[in-house]
């Protein structure tokens, strides 16, 4: 579920409004990199142990020793609900932790990325990425990701470097207003419904298949949205749209790259705008999403900018921010430059 911001940047209502809500002006900061060594006595590792369907509560003794093995004898938080992994980051940044650590999904590092970003605390905090969800998406721009030890070397070694954050507004379910960050891609249309879909199946299947299965059940269920985009205050048109993507990074549902050219450190938005279409005529560009080459197709559009607005003419446009479904648009989004702080981002994603 969402956070709530900081004071100056609430962001919620109960009437919806048609072109959005006007986010806060953010300064910019600066570029920054530096080499550090981790403190086990000054590391908090978020455990979201429900990941994966409750893999890591089954395995979890396993788990922490081979954490604990390469990273001492760090501090464990383990998440308890949604929305839980936000509160304890919040706590964690105010109790002075100099490095935070993900362990969970996309939608747990999306959660603590939010409450790191509530306390304003994005420049003090360095957060590494151990990966154990369904997606795995993000961390996909992590070097030497894939390997639960070798990922925390990476964490204890890497170089933490300042990468971009967006803030989105929407609608939630219960019909309020509410505003969160987002560190990867958050988008509209039919993806929310996905999530949705995958968030109800037992997930034991490996991520790209329980993205693709709920992907086609979504297919035959999803009646595409109508929305008019704005991009840095420019009408760029009106589109039924499969999906409408706000990315920071690359890839999502569990590894379909929507935004093959995006980098988490320059300042802009990549907005990819797919059309809807029949099954057959939409299969190529379902195809390549898992080889970045749907950019191609007539039904892709692609924008870049800091500034996007979302207005929703007809049917729901299901919200997916970082892999959850927490509500609909309308949607306003706003770009964040170098707000937060990474460990071990691959610099070709920079």
């Amino acid at each position: 579920s969402a956070g709530r911001p900081p004071e100056g940047e609430q962001c919620h209502d109960t009437e919806p409004k048609p072109h959005g809500v006007t986010l806060p002006e953010i300064p910019e900061m600066g570029y920054a990199s530096v080499s550090i060594m981790v403190d086990p006595h000054k590391t908090a590792v978020i455990v979201n142990p429900a990941a994966r369907g409750g893999w890591v509560a089954k395995h979890w003794r396993d788990l922490k020793s081979q954490i604990t093995g390469v990273l001492g004898s760090v501090e464990f938080r383990l998440t308890e609900a949604p929305g839980h992994a936000a509160e304890i980051a919040k706590h964690v940044a105010l109790e002075g932790y100099e490095t935070v650590v993900s362990f969970g999904g996309d939608g747990t590092l999306s959660e603590i990325v939010d409450g790191i970003m509530q306390e304003q605390a994005g420049r003090r905090v360095s957060l590494g990425v151990l990966h154990a969800g369904t997606g795995g998406d993000f961390r996909r721009m992590i070097q030497s990701s894939d390997d639960l030890v070798s990922a925390c070397r990476v964490v204890q070694d890497g170089q933490p470097i300042d990468v971009d954050v967006g803030l989105v507004s929407y609608i939630q379910d219960d019909g309020a207003r509410m505003c969160r960050h987002f560190l990867n891609i958050t988008s509209m249309g039919m993806s929310g419904l996905v999530d949705r879909l995958v968030a109800q199946s037992k997930r034991r299947a490996g991520g790209s298949v329980a993205y693709l299965t709920a992907t086609l059940r979504a297919q035959v269920r999803y009646k595409p949205a109508r929305v008019r985009l704005h991009v840095d205050g420019e009408s760029r048109g009106e589109y039924a749209v499969s999906v409408l993507c706000v990315c920071n990074g690359r890839w999502a549902g569990g590894g379909m790259m929507f935004a093959p050219e995006a980098r988490v450190a320059d300042g802009e938005f990549d907005v990819v705008v797919i059309r809807a279409a029949s099954t057959i005529r939409g299969l190529p560009v379902m195809v390549g999403l898992y080889r970045g080459s749907h950019t191609r197709s007539a039904l892709v559009e692609v924008f870049r900018g800091r500034h996007i607005e979302v207005e929703v003419l007809e049917n729901t446009a299901w919200m997916d921010v970082d892999g959850e479904a927490p509500g609909v648009g309308p949607s306003e989004f706003r770009m964040l430059e170098k707000a937060i702080r990474i460990i071990g981002i691959d610099p070709e994603f920079l």
